[in-house]
C-alpha cells in the first residue's frame, strides 16, 4: 500500500476521503495545528503538528510520501485577504512538494469559469495553478457544490430550505451549477491515484443534471414535501445583501457571505475530460444525491424570526401575486383589445325603442 500526504484532512472531504484510505490500507500522513484533538485514531495514520500558513513542519509531512492530496481552503478564514492567504500556503507546499519529489498531487478547486468570477473562485483557480507547477503529475478536480451531510455548502440549501417561510427569488438564484455526491467526487479522489497524467490536467465533475442554484431550495421542498411560495427579491447589488447573511445563516455566515457572492458565476462541466479519464464513474443523478444526503444529515435549522417580521413578509408576498395577477390581466387586455373593438363593432346596436 502506498504512503500518502493529505493536507486539510479535518475538513469535510477531507475527512472522508482519510477514512477511505484507511480502510484500503494506505498509509496517511497529515498536518494539524492541534494533534491531540485529531479525531481519528488509527495504526495506519500519523499526525504531525504544523500550520500550512507557517509552512511547518510541511517537510516532515511529505517525507516519503508518494502522493499528495491538497485540500486545504481559506473559505472558513476572517481575514479580508483569505486569496493572499491561500496563495501563501499553496506556494509553500509546491516548494515543499518539488524537496520531497512527489509523483503525484491531487488538488480539489471550485468549478467556474476562467475570467470574471468572485474572489472564492479565483482564488480556488490561482491555488489550482500554483501547484500546477510542480514537477510531475498534477490533477485538479474542480467541483461545484458537494451533496452530503455536514457538507457546508450543503448544509447552507438545508437551512435556508427549513429557516425561511419563502423561497427567495432573484436572478442572481437563476444561475446554473452542477453538484456533485460526496459518494462520486470521492470515486474520482481514489481513482486519482492510479490514472495516468502528464503535468498539470483539470478535471470537471459533477452530477448528470445542471439546475439554477434556486431549484436547488426546490428539490428540497420536493423531497421534505413542503410547499412554500416564492418571494422575489428586490433588484439590487448583491453585496448589499451581505448582512442579512448573519440573521438568516448565522452558522455559516463567515463562509456563506464567500459564497453568495460567488451565485452569479454558474458552476458547470464544459468537457468530457471526467469521461475520458474516469470512464467507470458514472455520477448519480441530482434529486438522488439529495436524497442521500437529506438522508443522512441529522440537522434541523428552526426560523431565526417569529412573530411580525414573517407576518410582514407573507403580506408582501400576496401583494406581489396579486399585482402580478393584475399585471397579467393588463397585458391580456392590451394585446386583445384590437379584436375585441372588432367584435363590438360587429354587434348590432340596439335601437332606443326596442325592448
Amino acid at each position: 500500500m502506498a504512503k500518502i500526504a493529505i493536507l486539510g484532512a479535518t475538513g469535510f472531504v477531507g475527512t472522508a476521503l482519510t477514512l477511505r484510505l484507511l480502510d484500503l490500507g494506505h498509509h496517511v500522513t497529515t498536518l494539524s495545528r492541534k494533534p491531540s484533538k485529531w479525531p481519528i485514531q488509527h495504526n495506519n495514520l500519523k499526525v504531525i503538528r504544523g500550520d500550512i500558513a507557517t509552512g511547518q513542519h510541511l517537510n516532515e509531512v511529505l517525507q516519503g510520501a508518494d502522493c499528495a492530496y491538497y485540500l486545504v481552503h481559506g473559505l472558513a478564514e476572517n481575514a479580508e485577504d483569505f486569496e493572499f492567504l491561500e496563495a501563501k500556503g499553496a506556494t509553500q507546499f509546491a516548494h515543499a512538494a518539488v524537496r520531497a519529489k512527489l509523483r503525484k498531487v491531487i488538488f480539489l478547486g471550485g468549478l467556474g469559469p476562467e475570467e470574471d468570477i468572485s474572489a472564492h473562485l479565483r482564488s480556488r483557480h490561482l491555488v489550482g495553478d500554483i501547484l500546477g507547477l510542480i514537477p510531475g503529475a498534477v490533477l485538479e478536480f474542480r467541483a461545484s457544490i458537494v451533496l452530503g451531510a455536514q457538507s457546508t455548502s450543503f448544509e447552507m440549501i438545508k437551512a435556508l430550505s427549513q429557516r425561511l417561510p419563502v423561497r427567495p427569488f432573484a436572478p442572481w438564484l437563476e444561475t446554473p451549477c452542477q453538484p456533485i455526491a460526496l459518494e462520486d467526487l470521492l470515486a474520482y479522489l481514489l481513482a486519482a491515484l492510479e490514472v495516468q497524467v502528464i503535468g498539470h490536467t483539470v478535471v470537471e465533475v459533477g452530477a448528470p443534471d445542471v439546475i439554477p442554484y434556486g431549484e436547488l431550495i426546490d428539490l428540497v421542498h420536493k423531497i421534505e414535501e413542503v410547499n412554500k411560495p416564492k418571494f422575489l427579491l428586490p433588484a439590487m447589488d448583491q453585496r448589499v445583501m451581505l448582512p442579512l447573511i448573519d440573521l438568516i445563516l448565522p452558522e455559516f455566515a463567515n463562509i456563506g457571505k464567500k459564497l453568495f457572492l460567488s451565485l452569479s458565476y454558474p458552476t458547470v462541466v464544459t468537457d468530457k475530460k471526467a469521461e475520458e479519464l474516469f470512464p467507470d464513474i458514472v455520477p448519480r443523478p441530482l434529486e438522488v444525491a439529495m436524497r442521500e444526503a437529506l438522508a443522512e444529515s441529522q440537522t434541523s435549522y428552526p426560523p431565526v424570526w417569529k412573530g411580525d417580521f414573517w407576518k410582514e413578509i407573507s403580506e408582501h408576498t400576496r401583494q406581489q401575486t396579486m399585482q402580478g395577477q393584475q399585471q397579467l390581466i393588463d397585458k391580456i387586455k392590451s394585446f386583445t383589445a384590437p379584436y375585441q373593438e372588432k367584435i363590438m363593432s360587429r354587434i348590432p346596436r340596439r335601437r332606443k325603442n326596442e325592448n
